[in-house]
């Protein structure tokens, strides 16, 4: 039977690369982030498709950054399979999106109160998370898209949650595994999508670039 292929998560998540292990184990996935952390934004995008597709950009733009990093070492295989991802928030209405990633490094509590406050709070709200996975000459990608509804958030909760410093790093400002959990009146669609990784869907795109690899069957 052929070897099981190498997993290279081209990401910088921690959140990534533990649901990663998790699923296909710790011997069997290496992270190698891309060597330049500057990614394409989503100033002036608003409408859905959009957003998409410059999503699709983005993780389009960690595999070349993955693959530069892999072909100027020497410790890679041909069969090697990539992983790239990339997840953001999406509130507001149609045509009028707002897309929220990582709050900036500084302020970044004034920015986060601004998000839930005015548009997270007692909404619903889009997760997107594009997902590309390569091995060899095949790519295959997807953006999953999973819908959160959060309570209503009085300014004392949402004083209480800033407090803790749970929104550095995180898309949207929230870790809907950790103590956000408690702002979340429902959930539709998958759950791993929200925590940066939806594993149903990885998996069946890594299962299908594999298939696809010249010589397997």
């Amino acid at each position: 039977m052929p070897v099981e292929p190498l997993l290279i998560l081209g990401s910088r998540s921690p959140r990534r690369l533990q649901l990663l292990q998790d699923l296909y184990g710790c011997d069997r996935v290496r992270s190698v982030p891309p060597a330049n952390p500057q990614e394409l934004g989503f100033a002036g995008l608003v409408t859905d498709d959009r957003i998409r597709s410059r999503l699709l950009q983005i993780v389009q733009q960690k595999l070349e950054g993955v693959r530069s990093r892999l072909s100027a070492g020497s410790d890679s295989a041909s069969n090697d399979v990539i992983i790239c991802a990339d997840t953001i928030i999406v509130a507001g209405e149609p045509d009028q999106r707002v897309v929220l990633g990582q709050p900036p490094a500084k302020h970044w509590q004034n920015a986060v109160r601004s998000w839930l406050t005015n548009l997270l709070s007692g909404k619903t709200h889009q997760v997107h998370t594009a997902v590309l996975v390569a091995c060899g000459q095949q790519v295959q990608q997807q953006v999953i898209t999973t819908l959160v509804t959060f309570h209503d958030l009085s300014p004392e909760l949402i004083d209480w949650y800033l407090a803790t410093a749970e929104s550095i790093g995180k898309a949207g400002g929230y870790a809907i595994q950790g103590k956000a959990a408690a702002f979340v009146a429902g959930v539709s669609g998958s759950l791993t999508c929200v925590i940066g990784l939806p594993l149903q869907e990885t998996s069946q795109l890594i299962r299908s670039v594999i298939a696809a690899e010249p010589g397997r069957t």
